[in-house]
């Protein structure tokens, strides 16, 4: 697994109490939105996702991981805690913490673009391909550096504002990321 940013996936732990929650929710069918039994159960998930939140915050400098919309006290109507391979699949629900398949992405991104999507995946069933930026059609939010790929250029001066995105010259996963996310609706110029 190639990890694109800073601070490194690999230097992230979970606190005992959040490990023990987690091993029981991945033993429900559907442990992200597991209800623990007591307060200190419920404290220690909670602390969990929201660690998990904003150490992926601060790996894409709190930006969503396929927009790039600043999300930087945004809250929680704005940003979701994202997961690459959709935690109500079956095939992923495995996956619901480990941290390589989560990012942080605003609402649009994942509730109106990605949704329960894994169409971009090549190799579903492959666990160890799962790990591979070279299995996924898109910009993976760890595996892939976002401006290897794409740029987005952003000015706003009072109520006047031009965004727009453009891909890196040959980068498929750039053009990919940009058609399955609609970034085209996102470029305006209202100066």
């Amino acid at each position: 697994m190639n990890d694109a940013y800073l601070p490194l996936l690999a230097d992230f732990e979970f606190t005992e109490e959040e490990s023990a929650i987690i091993a029981a929710a991945l033993k429900t069918r559907d442990p992200w939105n597991y209800t623990p039994p007591n307060k200190k159960g419920n404290e220690a998930l909670k602390s969990a996702k929201n660690r998990i939140r904003d150490y992926h915050l601060k790996r894409h400098s709190g930006t969503c991981c396929y927009c790039r919309m600043d999300l930087k006290n945004a809250g929680p109507y704005i940003i979701d805690r994202e997961h690459v391979l959709p935690k109500s699949n079956k095939i992923y629900r495995a996956l619901s913490y480990t941290m390589w398949n989560l990012a942080a992405s605003c609402k649009r991104c994942n509730m109106q673009f990605k949704k329960a999507s894994d169409k971009f995946v090549v190799e579903k069933d492959d666990t160890e391909k799962l790990k591979c930026s070279g299995n996924y059609l898109l910009i993976h939010p760890n595996f892939d550096r976002w401006e290897n790929h794409l740029s987005r250029i952003s000015v706003q001066i009072n109520a006047s504002s031009i965004v727009t995105f453009t891909c890196t010259a040959g980068s498929h996963k750039g053009s990919y990321t940009k058609e399955f996310f609609h970034l085209h609706n996102y470029m305006i110029d209202t100066f």
